[in-house]
């Protein structure tokens, strides 16, 4: 069984006590990072305690350490496509510098990949909503992408599958 915890961008980093990009493309065993968070997670619990109590302990770590607001808040103008990645420093008052920093530190990757992720996100959460037939072109259009082609590169890229195949993956067609 695998439960996993997913934090609202700018909270990962705080909430774990340590810059994200030290973990970022890698598999590591939470015992590693938090030995103590491991041992309160056995391996015997049933799914519906384990689930329960990471929930419990996730939201102890965020109240601990709470999320990066000017992430947040970047984030929140990305994915209201408000502004483009170049726009968030003069929005925010912040060099270009400490905002990667500050988003490699609490994300694990900077601005633009969370510009992309967030885009692709958009392209899942209609996928998983969508009648049987997709428009891509339209699709692609309406998440942000500058066209059909650049939506097929980006989700072969993240999630390697075509949008066709992916969105296969929620109907339930072979």
């Amino acid at each position: 069984m695998l439960v996993g915890a997913r934090f609202w961008p700018g909270a990962g980093g705080p909430a774990f006590g340590l810059p994200l990009t030290e973990l970022r493309d890698l598999r590591v065993d939470l015992a590693d990072v938090l030995p103590r968070l491991a041992s309160l997670l056995p391996g015997d619990l049933t799914q519906e305690r384990a689930l329960t109590r990471l929930t419990r302990l996730s939201a102890e770590l965020v109240a601990a350490g709470p999320p990066d607001r000017l992430v947040l808040q970047a984030t929140q103008l990305l994915a209201s496509r408000r502004t483009s990645v170049a726009g968030l420093c003069p929005v925010l008052s912040v060099s270009e510098r400490q905002l990667r920093r500050r988003f490699d530190d609490t994300v694990g990757y900077g601005p633009k990949t969370m510009q992309r992720v967030l885009r692709f996100r958009q392209v899942i959460d209609h996928l998983a909503s969508a009648p049987r037939v997709v428009d891509f072109a339209s699709l692609a259009i309406q998440a942000g992408y500058a066209d059909q082609a650049h939506l097929t590169r980006e989700t072969t890229r993240l999630a390697g599958l075509s949008p066709g195949a992916l969105a296969k993956t929620f109907t339930g067609t072979p």
